[in-house]
């Protein structure tokens, strides 16, 4: 207990510690949350080059500016023109009407409308791709139903020619299919695990610096498992308030739901922040200076981020990536927390995480043990 009280007083005191452990997970955790605030993309401005002229090419893109993807902020007749609209930005895509489109409609002929879409940013281009679709397929129904009404078939018949086979789509998870629901979860985990990694490096290498191993020693009796207790505990009380309150309160104000278990959150999350750390307190002895320590552990430990699989699959990862990501807790935390938070999973579906993340703390702790067992041995 002296040494929890000992890590509190460092905490308050040190104004670059108190910066990142105390002030930092919250503001960033708004101020990231809040770029997908949103969470979709909405009347995404395109250009429509109209060359017909006509009545079907107006109603086309009245369509298409009903949408609620879609924002048809000019319509013109010149292609490069509009080219022009695409590089500098201010559209993020072009529809192309062809001349005598209607006129080949009437004659029953098929017409080609074009879409060139600026696909440096998928989502965008993806929700203009989904719109137009939708526009195109709606007047593609309408025209098979008039041909076959024109055949002698009445409405109802035609209407199951046109489509003999129904698509029933029903998304099970992330029922509004938004980024920002997948999204801002996994963004909250890795604040809560860098802001945690970064913060304690900064301690551990000021006890270094300070040359303060001994004052540790004195005060737990020489026993490296009550120094390694004491400075855990205030870190574990600290971050798991955190993490109550990411999961509550920055969940109800980002409108997240948490359809899985609580304990198997609260369980996984745990086992987060102790081999978070029991890694910072290992990899950060390393090093005699606060500076070097904060610029190593925040270069070296962001990537696990993006091998974990949550952002990119890891099936796409380079093999030599996946076998070094099953090595940190990132990797079995995300692809739980994911499960728990978006498809309702329980204890019982995420058995082999909570094995490898058991696994991992484990390891954590021992090297951490060992490391501070060796500095005390140093201090003789």
């Amino acid at each position: 207990m002296k040494l929890f009280w000992r890590e509190v007083s460092i905490v308050v005191k040190d104004r670059d510690v108190f910066t990142l452990i105390i002030i930092v997970p919250v503001f960033y955790a708004f101020i990231y949350g809040s770029l997908y605030f949103n969470k979709t993309e909405q009347k995404v401005p395109v250009m429509v080059v109209d060359m017909d002229r006509s009545e079907f090419s107006s109603e086309f893109i009245k369509r298409m500016n009903s949408s609620q993807l879609l924002n048809v902020i000019s319509v013109s007749g010149d292609m490069d023109a509009a080219k022009k609209e695409m590089l500098s930005m201010k559209v993020h895509g072009i529809i192309y009407i062809p001349h005598g489109a209607e006129v080949d409609l009437k004659m029953k002929k098929s017409i080609n409308i074009t879409a060139y879409l600026n696909t440096t940013r998928f989502l965008v281009s993806n929700d203009i791709n989904k719109a137009v679709n939708e526009v195109a397929g709606s007047f593609n129904d309408e025209t098979k139903k008039v041909y076959l009404q024109s055949l002698g078939y009445n409405s109802r018949e035609a209407e199951t020619l046109i489509e003999p086979v129904k698509n029933d789509l029903r998304a099970m998870f992330n029922n509004e299919e938004t980024y920002g629901d997948y999204l801002i979860p996994g963004l909250l985990a890795l604040i809560l695990h860098q802001t945690l990694l970064i913060g304690l490096s900064e301690c551990i290498a000021r006890e270094r610096e300070f040359r303060l191993v001994g004052e540790i020693k004195s005060m737990s009796g020489g026993d490296a498992f009550s120094a390694l207790t004491g400075k855990t505990l205030f870190y574990f009380l600290l971050f798991a308030s955190y993490s109550l309150f990411f999961f509550t309160v920055t969940f109800s104000i980002f409108k997240i739901r948490l359809d899985g278990s609580v304990p198997a959150l609260i369980l996984i999350t745990s086992l987060l922040i102790l081999s978070a750390i029991f890694m910072s307190i290992f990899v950060s002895s390393f090093f005699k200076r606060k500076f070097v320590a904060m610029i190593i552990i925040a270069f070296t430990s962001y990537p696990l981020f993006f091998i974990s699989g949550y952002v990119f699959p890891s099936y796409a990862l380079p093999v030599s990536l996946q076998y070094l990501s099953k090595i940190f807790a990132t990797t079995p935390y995300l692809s739980a927390f994911n499960r728990i938070t978006q498809l309702g999973a329980g204890l019982e579906n995420i058995k082999k995480e909570l094995l490898s993340l058991a696994i991992i703390t484990s390891a954590m702790f021992i090297l951490a043990w060992l490391r501070i067992k060796y500095l005390f041995k140093k201090e003789v």
